[in-house]
């Protein structure tokens, strides 16, 4: 009698001005059944600064995988996080069986970024203290996130997606436009959240979470 797959590993993409911690609530629900992973994001890592750019992250998350042994991976990014996400499917659709995102979008809108760039700015200084981010960190990301326009090439991402935004995210209309640009997606909106649903209601997001990784 053969024994069943194993679900293929998770990986977890932090956002920029956040850590790998901000999956904690996600590791201890997902980590008993299926191998999880959370690596910084190359160029964010606190003492090892580096490029940041969407294609150098994409290609380190490529390189995490090989170095754990594993050939295919459902990702799951949040902001920055997801937009490397997109990338990584993008480029090498070969390593990605599914998608879960939130805080990303398919062309940047420049009201949208102007505003994320404002609240930015008026962000406590201890709100980053745990990242070793700056405020022009998050600034430069958001500026990376800006130059990202998959266009065409979001067509050609056929593996399953959940595209999840909080009900009050300013972010909600680029996730709804994201859905409808993707060939295999369907959007889930979070009552009572904004631009952090995971950290804000991380029972309702771990229950569609579960749901969509099967």
């Amino acid at each position: 009698m053969t024994e069943p797959a194993r679900p293929l590993p998770v990986v977890l993409l932090h956002s920029a001005g956040l850590t790998p911690q901000m999956w904690q609530a996600q590791v201890e629900v997902l980590g008993t059944e299926v191998q999880v992973i959370a690596p910084w994001l190359a160029g964010l890592r606190p003492g090892r600064p580096g490029e940041l750019s969407l294609s150098v992250a994409a290609a380190e998350v490529a390189s995490t995988l090989d170095r754990y042994g594993i050939e295919r991976a459902r990702l799951v990014g949040h902001q920055l996080g997801a937009m490397v996400a997109l990338q990584v499917a993008a480029s090498e659709p070969e390593r990605v069986a599914g998608l879960v995102v939130s805080g990303a979008f398919a062309t940047p809108g420049k009201l949208a970024l102007k505003l994320q760039k404002s609240l930015i700015r008026a962000m406590p200084n201890r709100a980053l203290a745990d990242s070793g981010a700056t405020k022009e960190d998050l600034v430069r990301a958001l500026d990376l996130m800006a130059t990202a326009d998959f266009g065409s090439r979001l067509a050609a991402i056929t593996v399953p997606v959940l595209v999840v935004a909080g009900a009050s995210d300013p972010g909600l209309p680029a996730a709804r436009h994201l859905a409808s640009q993707l060939p295999n997606a369907r959007l889930e909106v979070v009552a009572g959240t904004g631009a952090n649903p995971n950290l804000e209601a991380p029972d309702a997001y771990n229950q569609l979470l579960t749901g969509f990784l099967g």
